[in-house]
């Protein structure tokens, strides 16, 4: 796979993923052949005018080893290059088999043992301590017995978090011992053991995202704060901001140190309400859902991991337009507005644009199909509760 970067094909997963439109598009662009797999045709990556070929594929979450099956024969069939596993059910599965894939296409991948250290947020918390980034207080519990004693000497609320889910899925904040007890024997259920953390408020949220070589070399970054989310409290980001926030950065990278890494992370922090400093929260060890963000600011990672895929070295991208802003309409920031009491005071306002220097993931003039595409998602998935919950926890 390695040699002149030329007509290649790209095989991208989870099409109904903004974050895969972006992919799209910045592969697209360069006259890649872009292929894309999704559930349904109806979504809206399949919709834009960079995707060559949509592919409809099993349940990767449902039936992960029918999923794989289909993989393997569809980067034969296609003759694919370079696979891009764009969200957590998808990167699973490569990552189990990423010998196996390896032998028939390009996988930038980390190690095993280093994802499983990042995926789990009780051994990422563990890490950012054991290097002193701060992190809110946490609790391990190893036993159901051990509860109410290991919280005695916490103040409520407390936080309970999965050890292992993406963005905000199975997140509580309990507000004393019964919904405690309630909520993490619920929680429980379904993730188990799930860490107990000190809340720290609803302050402002960064997240650093990086990119390593295959020898574990830092070859891009970049910042970018939340802006507006939803659900308002806790969801993901509907709007963000490109900015530059040295001490945060510094925080990502002593973490980073310490899990040598292969291809694109994200790490996010928030401020403490409390003592107003950065406290580290977890680690995404794949593309974020706001990834056009950093697209827009200068910071090209889904090109730049497309390169290492075929070629050894990339040049180093450290840095890029601050102020720039992008926004996630639909249907994010229209939900956020509809939630949000506060909405006249909405900065930037609702519905923000050029005059703003605000760019939308989805909707482009370039490119105006895969807003199309969205609104057929819709319908196809009105009464689907599970791609509801897909879409907003992340």
């Amino acid at each position: 796979m390695k040699g002149r970067i030329d007509m290649k094909t790209v095989l991208l997963t989870n099409g109904q993923q903004r974050k895969t439109l972006a992919v799209v598009r910045s592969l697209g662009k360069r006259n890649l052949k872009v292929i894309v797999a999704e559930e349904t045709r109806f979504n809206p990556s399949a919709f834009s005018k960079y995707c060559n070929k949509v592919l409809v594929c099993p349940s990767a979450s449902k039936e992960p080893d029918k999923y794989y099956s289909w993989l393997c024969r569809v980067i034969v069939i296609y003759k694919c290059d370079v696979m891009v596993p764009m969200d957590d059910d998808v990167f699973e599965i490569v990552m189990k088999n990423s010998k196996e894939l390896l032998k028939i296409c390009s996988i930038v991948l980390p190690t095993m043992q280093n994802y499983l250290r990042a995926c789990d947020k009780s051994n990422a918390t563990k890490l950012a301590e054991e290097v002193g980034v701060p992190c809110p207080q946490t609790i391990h519990p190893k036993k159901l017995c051990d509860l109410l004693s290991l919280i005695e000497p916490m103040k409520f609320p407390l936080v309970i978090k999965p050890r292992v889910s993406s963005g905000s899925r199975g997140i509580r904040i309990v507000n004393n011992k019964e919904e405690f007890i309630k909520d993490y024997q619920e929680i429980h259920g379904v993730y188990e053991f799930p860490i107990i953390q000190e809340y720290i408020g609803i302050g402002d949220r960064y997240d650093v995202c990086l990119l390593f070589d295959n020898d574990n070399k830092l070859k891009a970054q970049f910042v970018q704060k939340e802006i507006r989310h939803f659900p308002i409290d806790i969801g993901p980001s509907t709007m963000q901001e490109s900015v530059e926030a040295p001490e945060v950065l510094e925080y990502a990278l002593r973490i980073m140190r310490k899990l040598p890494w292969k291809g694109v992370v994200e790490l996010e922090f928030i401020v403490d309400e409390g003592d107003n400093k950065f406290k580290f929260m977890e680690i995404n060890p794949r593309f974020w859902g706001s990834l056009q963000m950093a697209i827009t600011a200068g910071v090209d990672f889904p090109w730049m991991l497309y390169k290492l895929s075929v070629e050894d070295e990339v040049e180093e991208v450290f840095k890029y337009k601050t102020g720039c802003m992008c926004s996630w309409l639909l249907p994010g920031d229209i939900l956020h507005f509809i939630g949000n009491k506060d909405r006249k005071k909405m900065d930037p306002p609702f519905l923000a644009g050029k005059k703003y220097g605000v760019q939308d993931d989805i909707i482009w003039g370039e490119d105006p199909l895969p807003a199309l595409g969205f609104i057929l998602a819709c319908f196809r998935y009105l009464f689907d509760k599970n791609m509801w919950k897909l879409i907003f926890k992340r």
